[in-house]
């Protein structure tokens, strides 16, 4: 018996350390969603170089948010010093809309010009309306 209880704490000890949450993947440029200072949570933020060329991405976390990532590995971007152009998409469950001027690489009021000086990417735009 004493045995079995033993077998069963180790058991049990070894699902446990499987348990909890996934490791931290560290990002690369980080910044800020806000529309009039009210954070932005669970939406998708796309970057595009000056070319039009998917550069990275970041969903906002509750805070609004965000580190920069490569699509393919999940991997951090760091952006380099230069023109951007970014599009948002709703990534929650609960679905937000901008106008479709925001969807669209070409056409996004949102352009950033970046630099090493910059600490972060502060991102204002206005409040989106409720999908329904």
């Amino acid at each position: 018996m004493f045995g079995c209880s033993r077998l069963g704490s180790i058991l049990c000890l070894a699902m446990l350390v499987g348990c909890g949450p996934p490791p931290s993947i560290p990002g690369g440029t980080s910044g800020k969603l806000h529309a009039d200072g009210v954070p932005l949570k669970e939406i998708r933020v796309n970057v595009f170089d000056a070319a039009g060329n998917a550069t990275a991405f970041a969903v906002t976390d509750g805070e609004g948010a965000f580190e920069l990532r490569d699509e393919a590995s999940l991997t951090g971007v760091d952006l380099a010093p230069g023109s951007y152009r970014v599009t948002l998409e709703s990534a929650g469950e609960f679905q937000m809309v901008w106008p479709h001027a925001y969807r669209s690489p070409t056409k996004t009021p949102l352009q950033v010009e970046w630099s090493p000086e910059q600490e972060q990417l502060d991102l204002n735009v206005p409040a989106p309306r409720a999908a329904y």
